[in-house]
């Protein structure tokens, strides 16, 4: 697939088929093959993140963080497809929906819960939909310790740009309007075969704080779907790392240097 830089850097360039703009008030994906009886084998998404790149250190006030950019892959035999409905209480039903090779769809239920940006995206998005754990390392190269994790709100699932791998369509099915707005009652959201879900570093959440932490190394780690909410065709790819130096100079600044990443998609 070549290095992650190569293609998580280039311009979202997502084209939205009429279809997505037949679900009133949600941008979502509307195709009839989701809504068909199925017919033959499943065809499951798989979840595969990239590397966290971009590593950097940001002080604001008296408070330094690391902080990244990152990116999720589906690598599977089918896209990934949820949909979520929200009853008179205001309550959220999601349910993930499962191409079959011969045609038509198969709705799982699943406990994955949509929740409202409320940081600056004026959308849903999915809570914990990848998590990020960032670990000191020993003289051995081994994880220590307890980690510290992301407090991300959560994710918008959709189309950002292809991967570059052999997979899916040319163009995107999945835009961000599928993640609705604050009255929605409905949202559809998607990644296709071979396509990116896109974050960066400077988006609320990309982050986790360091103050208190020793100069030294440490790994910070993305897991896709840690909760097993979804379902897919194998959790073995669904973690990765990135290793990077933590460092101080003698004015107090401090900085992070990568020396080692871990599995890329494919």
């Amino acid at each position: 697939m070549g290095k992650a830089r190569d293609w998580v850097r280039r311009a979202w360039t997502c084209a939205a088929v009429a279809a997505l703009a037949a679900v009133a008030g949600c941008g979502g994906d509307a195709d009839a093959r989701w809504s068909e009886d199925p017919a033959g084998a499943e065809r499951l998404p798989d979840f595969a993140p990239a590397p966290p790149e971009d590593i950097h250190t940001k002080k604001v006030g008296d408070s330094w963080s690391v902080e990244f950019s990152s990116a999720l892959v589906n690598v599977g035999a089918g896209d990934f497809h949820a949909t979520a409905e929200k009853n008179l209480g205001g309550e959220w039903t999601v349910t993930q929906d499962i191409e079959h090779a011969d045609g038509g769809a198969s709705h799982v239920p699943s406990d994955a819960r949509p929740v409202w940006g409320g940081d600056g995206h004026e959308h849903w998005h999915v809570e914990r939909y990848v998590t990020y754990h960032l670990f000191a390392l020993d003289e051995q190269g081994e994880e220590s310790g307890k980690p510290r994790t992301d407090h991300k709100v959560g994710f918008c699932i959709y189309d950002f740009e292809h991967s570059g791998l052999d997979l899916g369509p040319d163009e995107a099915v999945y835009e961000r309007e599928g993640c609705g707005s604050e009255d929605s009652n409905r949202l559809v959201m998607g990644l296709s075969r071979g396509w990116v879900d896109y974050y960066h570093w400077n988006l609320p959440g990309q982050s986790i704080p360091v103050d208190g932490l020793a100069d030294g190394d440490y790994r910070l780690h993305a897991v896709a779907d840690e909760q097993g909410v979804f379902r897919e065709e194998t959790t073995d790819n669904n973690r990765t790392w990135v290793d990077f130096t933590l460092a101080t100079d003698a004015a107090g600044t401090r900085s992070a240097l990568v020396v080692e990443v871990g599995p890329q998609p494919g």
